[in-house]
């Protein structure tokens, strides 16, 4: 039996603001803004050995207290790539020029766009215990335990000390981030600015996407999309599934009983999570581009992270129900999944699916990453 549409109260019409663009009023609500021409952080950079492959990183120091809110202090190293270092790239927009914080880089004070010192603060707050071998349960964000996925991938994570740190050194967490690893000053480290970018993001043990800070709708939203990812049956879409699991499938969907909350058309979930796929991040193709070199692609969103499998599998979920009838999806809420930001998921996808007929095309692997050319003679 058809069931009947509820009058469209106020939260509704909150949801599909977020839904149809994240700008309710004419406002901009994502905290993430475009990339401007403003000045970069003066740093000095010591230049680097390219007969070594060398890379600068920022090695971030834990702090007593173990909150976002902390200063960042960290130090810059230059260490050969090739050395199995272990470290997190970050990718970000660098954010409103305008707007500074101040950090320590080897004992100086250093502003820099207050974009770029959020995505440091929070991704040291997410990773840092990891490095720390704390007994806490760590950052996963939205108040809840370590994601299984990140505990998985940083098992083995900042087990290294850097060189000449002695035995007894602690773990650091190490982080290269363009925009301070990169001398823009230097006209050869600009001119290979992409081809350094390529070699350190296939390298890195995860790229961190920074989405921005988080709307009080957030939490909600990376709720959504971890639990349709535990819900989702593993085999879900895959060849012959449906076949063998018809329960699985319209008009059943059996596995979605256990995420049927979600399907609230007046649910703070459907607007965190449009918000966070709505975010100026991902509507730069160039950033996308990058994220798709990476080995592990990762999003942070405040002090909540989400992978890129668990966006590819929201997005399974959501062109199932909003293109097959369902016992479980209300029909009311199946004209806002036709609204939902899926786009920012299908660039990602084409980004991806690109990047492996080009790898299949032209005989790559993953030990061939890109590199820049040793011959090079440039300087400053």
């Amino acid at each position: 039996m058809a069931q009947s549409v509820p009058p469209r109260t106020d939260q509704h019409r909150l949801v599909e603001d977020h839904l149809n663009g994240g700008k309710p009023n004419g406002q901009e609500t994502s905290t993430s803004m475009p990339a401007p021409s403003g000045p970069r952080p003066r740093l000095h950079y010591r230049k680097l050995d390219w007969s070594k492959a060398e890379m600068r990183f920022l090695e971030l120091r834990t702090t007593p207290r173990g909150l976002i809110e902390d200063p960042v202090v960290c130090r810059m190293v230059q260490i050969p790539l090739d050395n199995d270092v272990d470290f997190i790239a970050i990718s970000s927009l660098l954010g409103d020029g305008d707007e500074t914080e101040k950090i320590q880089i080897n004992s100086q004070t250093v502003p820099i766009p207050a974009h770029i010192a959020q995505a440091l603060r929070h991704t040291r707050a997410v990773f840092a215990p990891h490095t720390q071998r704390s007994g806490s349960a760590g950052s996963g964000g939205s108040g809840s335990s370590r994601p299984r996925w990140l505990t998985q991938l940083m098992r083995h994570f900042g087990s290294k000390s850097s060189p000449g740190d002695g035995e007894h050194a602690e773990p650091i967490l190490r982080i290269w981030i363009d925009c301070l690893c990169i001398n823009p000053e230097d006209r050869r480290e600009r001119a290979q600015q992409r081809s350094i970018m390529g070699r350190v993001y296939w390298k890195a043990q995860t790229v961190v996407g920074w989405v921005g800070l988080k709307i009080p709708q957030t939490d909600a939203g990376i709720r959504l999309i971890r639990d349709f990812d535990d819900a989702m049956p593993a085999s879900f879409h895959e060849p012959g599934d449906r076949v063998l699991h018809p329960e699985h499938y319209s008009p059943h969907h059996e596995w979605a009983k256990a995420v049927i909350h979600h399907f609230d058309a007046s649910a703070v979930g459907a607007i965190g999570t449009a918000d966070f796929l709505n975010r100026s991040f991902f509507k730069r193709r160039w950033i996308i581009e990058e994220m798709a070199l990476a080995k592990v692609a990762t999003f942070l969103i405040g002090d909540a992270i989400v992978s890129w499998n668990q966006l590819l599998r929201l997005n399974l979920a959501m062109e199932e129900f909003k293109d097959y009838p369902s016992n479980v999806c209300p029909a009311e809420t199946r004209p806002m999944i036709h609204n939902f930001p899926l786009e920012t998921i299908h660039a990602l996808l084409d980004e991806f699916e690109r990047r492996k007929a080009m790898e299949k095309l032209e005989g790559l692997n993953r030990s061939m990453a890109p590199s820049y050319d040793s011959r090079d003679t440039g300087s400053t």
